[in-house]
């Protein structure tokens, strides 16, 4: 019996690689810098919607974020958190909001990087 499909080339990753390229992709789709403020990034992800408040671990929930601002935010309302910072930028939402709705990185729109807060 012949199949209708064919699988080639899987490959599985250990846990551990695998968690380490899921959260390195996410964070150069944010070009490793921060979602709200544009700073420069470690490895910090932000559940945009909290965990608590039913936030799933989906990459389009997870987004580059700052320690500072991952602090700060907690567990708030991410827009009403963000509108609320000297450095809030309207084009930053928007391309936030297209991250939730699962849009790809490449038809996001362009946003200039904003000062340092420092």
């Amino acid at each position: 019996m012949a199949l209708a499909h064919e699988i080639r080339e899987t490959v599985l990753y250990p846990k551990r690689l695998a968690k380490r390229r899921f959260r390195e992709e996410i964070l150069s789709d944010w070009g490793h810098l921060c979602a709200y403020c544009s700073a420069e990034v470690g490895n910090t992800l932000d559940h945009v919607i909290p965990k608590f408040k039913n936030g799933s671990y989906d990459r389009h929930n997870l987004v580059a974020c700052c320690p500072g601002c991952n602090r700060s935010k907690g567990s708030d309302d991410w827009l009403a958190w963000f509108k609320a910072q000297v450095f809030f930028c309207e084009k930053r939402a928007r391309r936030i909001e297209q991250w939730l709705r699962g849009l790809d990185s490449r038809s996001w729109i362009p946003f200039e990087i904003a000062p340092s807060r420092d």
